[in-house]
Parts: C-alpha cells; sequence; structure tokens
C-alpha cells in the first residue's frame, strides 16, 4: 500500500498518556468506569475503582461502553463491541509498507524498524468487551496470512491481543452534547479512530470550549 501513513499504536498511545499528563491530567490505566449519573443541578459524577470525581464538564471517550454509559444522559444509538485481533511477527525482511491482503481481510503494519517487527490484524467479532482472547481467531488469521508469506515464523510471534472496536448501528460515531448539558460524548467510530480522532477533537472542542456546534458535528448527533 503505498503513500499509506501509518503509526506505531502502542507509541501513539503512550504519547497521548504523556501529553496529557504535560496538560496535568493524570493517567489511571487500572481503574474501571462502570457507572456514570446526573442529577437536576447539571452535576455528573463517573465511578471509578480509584475514586468518583466530579467535573464542571466531562467528555466521554469509553470505546464500547459509551453505550452503556450515555444511557443516562439520553443517548439511545446501540454500541457493540466489534473485537478484533493481533499479534507481532518477525519476518527475515521487513515490509517496508502497510500491507492489506482483501480476500483474507487481514492488515500488516511494520511498527518501526526489522527489530520492531510485523503487527498482524484481522476479524470482527460481536463479543463482550471484557471477553477472553480466543486462541482460535488468532490461528484463522495465521491460516489466511501463511500463504501470502515468505520468511515469518508464525510460531514466534508476540503481543498476542484483542481489542475492541465501538461500532454503532448506523455506522456513524457518537459525538457531542448529551441530553445532560455538562456530558459530552465522543465515540462509536468502529476501526477508524485513530483516523477520525484529531477531527473529532477538534470538532468537540468548538462545542465544549465555545458554544457552537459546527454544521459537520449536526451528522453525528448522539440523540439521533
Amino acid at each position: 500500500m503505498e503513500g499509506q501513513r501509518y503509526i506505531n499504536p502502542g507509541e501513539f498511545v503512550h504519547s497521548l498518556a504523556n501529553a496529557v499528563k504535560a496538560g496535568g491530567g493524570r493517567s489511571s490505566p487500572a481503574a474501571t468506569l462502570p457507572t456514570s449519573s446526573s442529577s437536576a443541578t447539571g452535576r455528573w459524577s463517573a465511578s471509578t475503582t480509584a475514586r468518583t470525581s466530579t467535573p464542571m464538564r466531562s467528555w466521554s471517550p469509553t470505546a464500547p461502553w459509551l453505550g452503556q454509559l450515555a444511557r443516562p444522559h439520553g443517548v439511545r444509538t446501540i454500541v457493540q463491541a466489534g473485537r478484533g485481533y493481533s499479534f507481532t511477527v518477525h519476518p527475515e525482511e521487513a515490509p517496508r509498507n502497510p500491507l492489506y491482503l482483501p480476500t483474507q481481510r487481514v492488515a500488516c503494519t511494520p511498527l518501526g524498524g526489522p527489530e520492531d517487527g510485523l503487527r498482524v490484524a484481522g476479524m470482527m467479532e460481536f463479543r463482550k468487551p471484557g471477553a477472553p482472547l480466543d486462541p482460535r481467531r488468532v490461528k484463522a488469521i495465521i491460516d489466511a496470512a501463511t500463504p501470502m508469506f515468505r520468511g515469518v515464523d508464525w510460531e514466534a510471534r508476540t503481543d498476542e491481543w484483542v481489542g475492541s472496536r465501538p461500532c454503532t448501528a448506523d455506522g456513524l460515531p457518537l459525538i457531542g452534547r448529551t441530553k445532560s448539558s455538562r456530558v459530552y460524548v465522543a465515540g462509536g467510530h468502529g476501526m477508524w479512530g485513530v483516523a477520525l480522532g484529531p477531527l473529532t477533537g477538534k470538532l468537540l472542542a468548538e462545542q465544549v470550549a465555545h458554544d457552537r456546534t459546527p454544521d459537520l458535528l449536526r451528522h453525528f448527533d448522539p440523540l439521533r
């Protein structure tokens, strides 16, 4: 795939966390966010395993849990987990560009230099986001990709992982203000979160910081 832009997902997420910390925020990777509530006063609280916070305004990028958390705030669109599987291999000759195998529906992304390996990803599995990794899905990706490569030791793969893509019923993300005037949501991007994240942030910032709703944002109204 010539001319494509791609990133190392792990480095990207760590960079985001560092940017939050540099701006005065805190990162709590072990916390969970099972419930949220609001009252007539407009105050909002999020219960986590670590603590309860009551911010003036809250933004909720909660991936496949978005529907559950936003429902008390008037969001009715279903958000479910479309789980994708991935792992890393180290080919004898690493590709310099991303590879997509359309028939096999497998995507391969170089993570940097040859020592960083090649990330191999595929599948769309609809299960609960917290369900354990299913080894059969990993095997299916390997079986599909093996005939397309030489010089790959598939048994030496590392970093097997399953991640939950937040998928909406109509395929459009949920971005913007809810019925609770101080609660905003941003999620449901499916497989396009990395690509659409910067634009989502820009549009949402207009609404949160300046109380302006860009025309483009109206298509993604969480209350639609």
